[in-house]
């Protein structure tokens, strides 16, 4: 799996590296994962992700202050007494700003697709390994560089397999911005 997701990564950046002008990001977010059901013990969400700008569609998505980049991420999913699980996702993220001297406040929202290592997390069966992962967040960014954010996700198979009792991931984040 780690390979996989060295792997991943590595092809993902390369793909879409090919502006020198357009920023990337690297950023570093703990969450929790709730429990399905009272009794359970909640799960440790860390995520570790790389975002890139794209420059698809520019000129139109700038007229209105928003921002297309492409975040590619590996996460761990921990739960005291039980295995972890490693996710590898795909995201394209959408972002609106305001800007104010000398920060900027967000909100952004993405869905794309993640890969978990183990289908069955906490008491939760997701029912497949593929998920889709829906992102929504915000947050202000200092100085043009820091990016510090609330996030809240979800992961779900969107009920194209037999079981979907999804998962959500609620936490905060810090990002470098370059």
């Amino acid at each position: 799996m780690k390979v996989f997701a060295l792997i991943f990564l590595c092809v993902t950046l390369s793909m879409f590296s090919v502006n020198s002008m357009a920023n990337s990001s690297l950023e570093l977010a703990y969450g929790v994962v709730p429990a399905k059901e009272n009794g359970f013990s909640r799960g440790d969400s860390w995520r570790l992700s790389y975002s890139h700008d794209l420059t698809l569609f520019e000129d139109f998505l700038k007229s209105y202050n928003i921002g297309l980049r492409l975040e590619a991420s590996l996460q761990r999913w921990d739960d005291v007494g039980h295995q972890a699980n490693h996710i590898v996702s795909l995201n394209p993220v959408f972002q609106y700003l305001w800007h104010f001297e000398p920060m900027s406040i967000f909100i952004e929202l993405g869905i794309g697709a993640a890969y978990v290592e183990n289908s069955i997390y906490l008491d939760r069966n997701l029912g497949s390994n593929w998920l889709f992962e829906d992102k929504i967040g915000m947050g202000v960014i200092v100085n043009e560089h820091h990016r510090i954010g609330l996030f809240f996700m979800h992961y779900s198979n969107a009920d194209l397999a037999s079981h979907n009792d999804g998962a959500d991931s609620i936490g905060l984040s810090y990002g470098y911005i370059w």
